[in-house]
């Protein structure tokens, strides 16, 4: 797949591209089976799971590509890695990879914050909309209830926001763009919800302005993320780094990628 020079002008002006229909219901299906098993002691790698502050629910699985043949497939298929290249240049990498799981009733917020902040922290020199961005997959029906993603659209264009580190609204501590801040970015760019069926992609840039509200409704709605860097933009050697709540946050083998066989993610239905 390639992006238009219509999307990658929406892009840059917006930050973002809501692309519906690009993953298969058999290839979501395969990822939500997956899905399932990264969220309990069966996966290779318990440890790289986060939980609620509820003591009980998943909140994030990290690193997912280790132990699930379909998302090690998903994040390469050309109808995701064509339009990454598109946008970053070749040689890119992943950078990180996590799945969200917002569990019905209980999936808790995520603030206003932008993802380069973090990144920022552990060393990364540049974090523009064709440096890094992130590629979002619905596992799920996505709806106003469940708790979409919202972006304020542009709001790349104000560079990195110095943040607020938020350690009391939720389990997951995070640096926040203050709320006067957010006030004003909203009243000038506005909200936008990702909304979609399952199979749903979106790409967003790092620099983008982006939260979540917690999940009222009595279904799950789960986010693959895949995060890319542009080739040459790597961690600054003896750099900051964060005191992370795991030890897979950051991929340890950065290497660059090449596109796989279309059809890999149902091939990962005999894996």
């Amino acid at each position: 797949m390639k992006l238009t020079e219509q999307q990658i002008a929406d892009y840059d002006r917006d930050g973002y591209l809501i692309l519906k229909g690009l993953i298969s219901p058999e290839e979501v299906a395969l990822l939500q089976r997956d899905a399932e098993m990264l969220r309990t002691p069966r996966r290779g790698h318990p440890d790289a799971n986060v939980i609620e502050k509820d003591g009980t629910s998943i909140r994030a699985a990290w690193a997912i590509e280790i132990d699930s043949a379909a998302c090690a497939a998903a994040y390469r298929i050309p109808r995701v890695l064509e339009p990454v290249k598109q946008l970053l240049g070749e040689g890119v990498y992943l950078y990180q990879s996590r799945l969200n799981y917002k569990v019905a009733g209980k999936g808790d917020v995520f603030q206003w914050h932008q993802d380069y902040t973090s990144w920022h922290m552990d060393g990364m020199p540049h974090g523009g909309h064709r440096d890094m961005l992130t590629v979002l997959v619905m596992l799920d029906d996505t709806k106003t209830e469940n708790g979409p993603l919202r972006f304020l659209p542009g709001s790349h264009h104000e560079g990195m926001i110095d943040p607020v580190y938020d350690t009391w609204t939720t389990s997951y501590p995070l640096h926040i763009v203050p709320d006067p801040r957010v006030e004003s970015l909203v009243a000038r760019r506005g909200i936008v919800e990702c909304t979609g069926p399952a199979g749903t992609v979106v790409i967003f840039c790092g620099n983008l302005v982006h939260g979540s509200t917690e999940n009222r409704s009595d279904r799950d709605r789960r986010n693959l993320y895949f995060a890319y860097s542009r080739g040459d933009n790597r961690p600054v050697p003896g750099g900051p780094r964060r005191k992370h709540s795991n030890n897979y946050i950051m991929n340890p083998h950065p290497h660059a990628l090449e596109v796989v066989d279309d059809r890999a993610l149902l091939a990962a239905a005999t894996a």
